[in-house]
């Protein structure tokens, strides 16, 4: 074991994590870590507040500890636990919240049943360790931890985590809130992304929203955060986040602002043009030609038999070709059913090729599970006439970056169809567009964008595939793009990141592909793709954390991007012939961007044949 403590002081010492703990208060100390790691000192003995990499063991002389008691975490995330092993190691015990022990104790449970295609609950599971935790005690809310003759008050914080919680005790005659990701530097949070929970919900933001008023009225003098800098002005930070934070909510809460259409079965929208509108599907058009001929935009999979039923109506005798304005398994399931059955190529822009064709390659919401063959790749603004029809079609961000729109002028109309990136809002509010972070949405572009680019064409309708055709009057499209703007500096405010895009997009770091299908003794190439939100180049050193018996070449692997732009680096994986079969292996990858540790950040998921992803 000492030989093991030595080699990881010297993966520290080649990181250089030279970095001291700090004295905040007499006997009270934070260490920078993959998380901010407070200590409490007493009589030689120290309590631990997270743990991060657990780089504080190489400290403890300087914070006057000869042991460690406990470790109490205040969430489940990879970044507070990654080096608990250590701990354990050392006989340290482990305290951490009881609704979340689970993903201590059971982590390697969790993975194997861990769905990532077809994804609506938007837990951030996928920051779980990946490793079972031996855990000493589950702590429960409105008890308290006893040490050393200190009590500490446990509180539920929910938000950032479902069981989340924040430990409050009196030291040195201040009264301090150890609060995890509740809140980061003063009046911001570190990311959105993980209080999306479900999917298009506002749960997670409601309770970010509770604790944070919970938080107030338990009144500590100082917040104590794991991310960022304490907040010494308690009450009068935390009103300014929790309204930042409530339009935020409103922005999400699409079940009361908006107006659904109708679910109707087929309906006929114009002489040419059919929407199927059904509850367990329903978001198909489908486009008849006087000629005969149709040609298909979306489709879920339960939509298939309507389009037979449009079929029937309107007697047309082939489709020509499908697309779809995104990524989302109830838009493009029906894809691979309509070529088989009616014989359809499949028409998409370039943007989308990848995640289409190899969707298990990708950790985004709602995946389709089969890949789709793109028989035409289109380009920005590619426009033809088909059947008399004049057809354009745009990249158009919004929902998720992932997207495309085609303006088609039929019927003596100009429609715009859109997919998913706006609603039909109730009378007196903006158009809203739909907010989800982790389908990959950009401040920059994305619904800004996609406002001016519907500015730019003039539909007479935009033509959502869930709510009815609105009418693109200036002042709706206006209201769209002031709304959307408004949302960026929303956002912005909120996100204490050195640019907001770091606390939108949970895939700035990613491996690809991020799941795969493999045989034991198989090599997988692999790469580490780095999106650079900053407005300068940055170095991201990724360091491959790998099951026993595994090896991957190299392992770290530096890249490099040039600012706000993509890079990424490459690796080769080689899976032990002893691999278990119908297993799945979680691979970590742990980040270091421009020097600074931020713990392991993103994953890998390898699935040993018979395993399918899943």
């Amino acid at each position: 074991m000492r030989i093991l403590i030595t080699l990881i002081a010297l993966v520290f010492a080649a990181r250089g994590e030279s970095e001291k703990p700090r004295e905040i208060a007499p006997g009270l100390f934070v260490y920078k870590d993959t998380c901010n790691v407070y200590a409490m000192v007493k009589d030689g003995r120290a309590l631990l507040i997270d743990f991060g990499s657990g780089g504080i063991l190489q400290h403890l002389d300087a914070i006057g500890a000869r042991q460690v008691d406990w470790i109490l975490h205040t969430h489940f995330h990879r970044d507070q636990n990654q080096g608990d092993h250590l701990a354990t190691a050392r006989g340290i015990k482990i305290a951490v919240p009881a609704a979340e022990r689970k993903y201590f104790e059971a982590a390697e449970e969790m993975w194997q049943e861990k769905k990532a295609l077809h994804l609506y609950d938007l837990r951030n599971e996928f920051f779980a360790p990946a490793k079972n935790i031996r855990v000493d005690r589950g702590l429960e809310p409105r008890t308290t931890f006893d040490w050393q003759g200190i009590g500490l008050q446990v509180m539920a914080s929910p938000g950032h985590t479902e069981g989340a919680l924040s430990y409050l005790v009196d030291w040195n005659n201040k009264k301090y809130a150890f609060s995890g990701d509740l809140v980061a530097s003063p009046g911001k949070i570190l990311t959105i992304h993980d209080l999306e929970a479900p999917y298009v919900g506002m749960r997670g933001i409601a309770a970010q929203i509770a604790s944070l008023n919970s938080m107030r009225q338990a009144a500590p003098d100082i917040l104590l955060p794991s991310h960022g800098e304490p907040t010494t002005d308690v009450q009068g930070s935390i009103p300014p986040l929790i309204r930042d934070l409530a339009i935020i909510h409103d922005q999400y809460n699409w079940f009361t602002y908006t107006v659904r259409q109708p679910n109707t079965g087929v309906t006929r929208m114009s002489p040419h043009v059919w929407h199927v509108r059904m509850a367990n599907g329903g978001t198909a058009y489908v486009i008849v030609s006087d000629s005969g001929r149709a040609f298909i935009w979306d489709s879920h999979v339960n939509d298939v038999p309507k389009i037979e039923e449009i079929q029937k109506k309107t007697g047309f005798r082939q489709v020509d070709f499908v697309t779809v304005s995104h990524y989302h398994d109830d838009h493009v399931g029906g894809v691979n059913e309509i070529k088989r059955r009616f014989g359809a190529k499949f028409w998409v822009m370039r943007h989308m090729v990848e995640i289409l064709e190899n969707p298990i390659a990708f950790n985004m919401p709602c995946l389709w599970h089969e890949p789709i063959k793109v028989d035409r790749v289109l380009e920005d603004g590619e426009s033809f006439v088909w059947e008399g029809m004049k057809l354009r079609f745009y990249y158009l961000p919004g929902q998720t970056e992932f997207a495309q729109g085609l303006l088609l002028e039929v019927d003596g109309k100009r429609i715009l169809f859109d997919g998913d990136n706006i609603s039909y809002s109730v009378p007196g509010r903006p158009m809203l567009g739909h907010y989800v972070a982790r389908n990959y949405q950009r401040l920059d572009g994305g619904h800004i964008y996609c406002a001016r680019k519907f500015l730019e064409v003039k539909p007479d309708y935009i033509a959502p595939n869930h709510f009815e055709w609105v009418p693109a009057t200036d002042q709706i499209l206006q209201s769209y793009l002031k709304n959307s703007e408004e949302m960026k500096e929303v956002f912005t405010r909120v996100l204490d990141q050195p640019n907001p895009m770091f606390g939108l997009d949970n895939n700035w770091i990613s491996a690809f592909p991020y799941q795969v299908e493999a045989k034991a003794g198989q090599e997988v190439d692999v790469e580490v793709r780095f999106r650079n939100w900053l407005y300068g180049g940055a170095k991201v050193r990724a360091t491959w954390r790998l099951p026993e018996g595994w090896s991957v070449e190299p392992a770290v692997v530096e890249v490099n991007a040039s600012p706000y732009s993509s890079a990424k680096g490459k690796a080769r994986l080689r899976i032990p012939p002893n691999a278990k079969l119908d297993r799945r292996y979680v691979l970590t990858l742990d980040i270091e961007r421009d020097g600074k540790s931020l713990g392991e950040l993103t994953e890998m998921l390898v699935n040993i044949h018979p395993m399918k992803a899943h």
